[in-house]
């Protein structure tokens, strides 16, 4: 007697790009039934990082962002890939991928643990029209005394996210992703502080906020929403993905987001249809102030729980070849593989391709420490309350600053 084995299954995050993608790659990926299920980030964290997901057998390919990799190898919850690559590589591994897209996914004893499925990083999206506009220019000019330009450095981000801001026309100048998931928001506030020269850890090694630094980098954020208020209020539940979304129905004429969602303006019928260009993050005119671009990007990594790994990695196998690469840039996600950045048919997908290989030269990565989920959620509650105005910025950092200390 027969028995039907169950399809093997792949758990994400939910993304149109991600569920178009793998809607299309699936079936060709192994020869075998595979399905995909994606919760909202939330929900993933939940039951990948916290729960019992990825150890349970319910799922054997997970992707998750490598932002939550030191926990997971930590804890055991996915499979190192190196016997697995021994045997059978992904296609052109390692060289086919950029140096920054092979280290996030490395274990403290060098194991791999995860091949890149979707990238980054950060870069500055804005409106080439409003831009080259000849009346924008001069007003520009006129009222701030430079011309009107990609920004260089933080002041002029917020200088020309004040410009672009017309209330009585219901425009915003700039789109924050505020909604509190322990992505954007801490990125957002990192993005500040590390471009301040600061850091999480003190002289001594230990976490701590207690610096001018922070104090500056969390008025910055508040200042944007409360102080000028360049940011679209309903912005403070607007996840990353619904911060990009509104993007590329024309809501700002500028933000700093990841560089994948300038591919929600590519299509034909988009509003914003080649009206978007990608430039650097801005930089921190300060003393000991740099430009500092965040690296994130989403890996498929094997469940530890899986009862058929080798079946699993196969399907991870199939999902990272340049074909499956160039699909998924095609419905929405990012490319990770150089042989597609490379590639004409890609490249003219989205604006930031030209300048992916020398944005992933300047980029810094979360911390690779097993503590990262706790200190994660400090910093979500600290933004949160600057983004709702539940405290300023000295109260905020203050509170963060204790609980930080609090973990050791």
């Amino acid at each position: 007697m027969s028995t039907t084995r169950q399809p093997l299954r792949l758990l994400g995050r939910s993304f149109d790009g991600f569920d178009r993608a793998l809607g299309r790659q699936m079936p060709g990926a192994v020869a075998e039934p595979a399905e995909h299920r994606l919760p909202d980030i939330l929900e993933l964290q939940e039951q990948v990082v916290a729960g019992s997901a990825a150890t349970s057998g319910e799922t054997d390919l997970l992707l998750v962002v490598t932002d939550w990799l030191p926990a997971l190898i930590a804890a055991g919850k996915v499979l190192p890939l190196d016997p697995f690559i021994a045997r059978t590589p992904p296609e052109g591994w390692p060289d086919a991928w950029h140096p920054a897209l092979r280290e996030l996914q490395r274990g403290p004893d060098g194991s791999t643990y995860g091949v890149p499925y979707h990238a980054g990083p950060m870069m500055l999206l804005y409106r080439a029209d409003h831009y080259d506009d000849p009346g924008e220019q001069a007003g520009f000019a006129e009222r701030f005394g430079y011309p009107l330009a990609a920004p260089d450095t933080w002041e002029q981000y917020l200088d020309q996210a004040r410009w672009f801001t017309r209330p009585g026309e219901g425009r915003y100048g700039t789109i924050a992703a505020g909604y509190p998931d322990e992505h954007n928001t801490v990125y957002d506030f990192l993005t500040q502080f590390w471009s301040r020269g600061a850091e999480l850890t003190d002289a001594e090694g230990r976490l701590s906020l207690e610096s001018a630094e922070a104090l500056d980098s969390a008025r910055f954020l508040y200042d944007l929403w409360h102080t000028h208020r360049v940011v679209d209020p309903a912005g403070a539940q607007w996840d990353s993905v619904a911060s990009g979304v509104r993007f590329a129905a024309g809501g700002a004429s500028l933000m700093v987001n990841w560089s994948g969602f300038a591919a929600l303006s590519a299509p034909a019928d988009s509003p914003t249809h080649g009206r978007v260009r990608c430039a650097p993050v801005p930089r921190a005119a300060v003393p000991g102030g740099t430009r500092v671009a965040l690296n994130s990007y989403w890996v498929l990594a094997v469940a530890a729980g899986s009862r058929r790994p080798d079946a699993a990695y196969e399907l991870l196998r199939g999902l990272t070849t340049p074909e499956m690469d160039r699909i998924t840039a095609q419905e929405g996600g990012t490319a990770t593989r150089l042989d597609s950045w490379a590639d004409p048919a890609v490249s003219g997908l989205a604006p930031y391709y030209e300048q992916f290989e020398e944005a992933h030269g300047n980029t810094r990565s979360l911390p690779r420490d097993p503590r990262w989920p706790q200190i994660s959620e400090v910093l979500n509650d600290m933004v949160g309350a600057l983004v709702k105005g539940s405290a300023q910025p000295a109260a905020a950092v203050a509170v963060a600053h204790r609980r930080l200390t609090e973990i050791g």
